[in-house]
């Protein structure tokens, strides 16, 4: 069977085909408390499941030992994937797409808004892929939409410093958004607990996941 990542609804609105609306700089409450938890002098090991920014590798810099950049989405929309059984099996996706080497262990990662564009079974499945290189209390950090509908396709975020960001949506195009609360996203990621939780007035909540290894899948 050939399979293609499915596509998902878009919203018929007076804005799906507008021009895409400039960057947005604001505060982001979980990523200052993200840093605020960091060592002086410690190297971290970093996943960032966003867009390449040239800005964010920077400001990574400060901190980070070895870097990881995987536009995951961009990756998914464009995948096929060929199965005989015919079943989609997540974990040999992922496995495929993240093919990180055995000892490779993240101590923070960036999931931004990703999570927004995944099924409930898509993204425990990523977490269940991505749990077996964390670490003991590894910080996830996400970006939850509260709207009904959101862009098409993730945004592109930059970090200006330890506390702001801009985020610059690629589409004026919109679909509808699941709008995950958090009994849904204990049972997407079992294996990490909400640290922090924001509630932004642009629409959206941040969270501050941590890992704990001791919860199975």
């Amino acid at each position: 069977m050939k399979w293609r990542w499915p596509p998902r609804s878009v919203v018929n609105s007076p804005h799906s085909q507008s021009q895409k609306p400039r960057p947005e700089s604001q505060k982001s409450l979980a990523l200052q408390a993200l840093t605020s938890r960091l060592r002086t002098g410690e190297r971290y090991n970093i996943l960032d499941l966003g867009s390449s920014v040239g800005q964010n590798v920077e400001f990574f810099s400060g901190f980070c030992g070895k870097l990881y950049v995987q536009d995951l989405y961009d990756d998914l929309v464009s995948f096929d994937y060929f199965s005989s059984s015919g079943e989609v099996e997540l974990g040999k996706i992922y496995s495929y797409l993240l093919p990180f080497s055995p000892g490779t262990r993240f101590d923070i990662v960036f999931a931004w808004d990703l999570f927004n564009y995944l099924e409930e079974n898509e993204c425990r499945g990523l977490m269940k892929h991505l749990a077996t290189f964390c670490r003991p209390e590894t910080l996830v950090l996400s970006m939850i939409s509260t709207r009904k509908s959101i862009a098409e396709r993730p945004a592109k975020y930059r970090i200006v410093d330890s506390q702001t960001i801009t985020c610059e949506n690629r589409t004026g195009i919109m679909k509808t958004c699941p709008c995950y609360r958090e009994p849904q996203l204990a049972r997407m990621m079992p294996a990490f607990k909400v640290l922090n939780s924001f509630l932004l007035r642009r629409g959206f909540k941040e969270y501050l996941f941590s890992f704990a290894p001791q919860v199975n899948y």
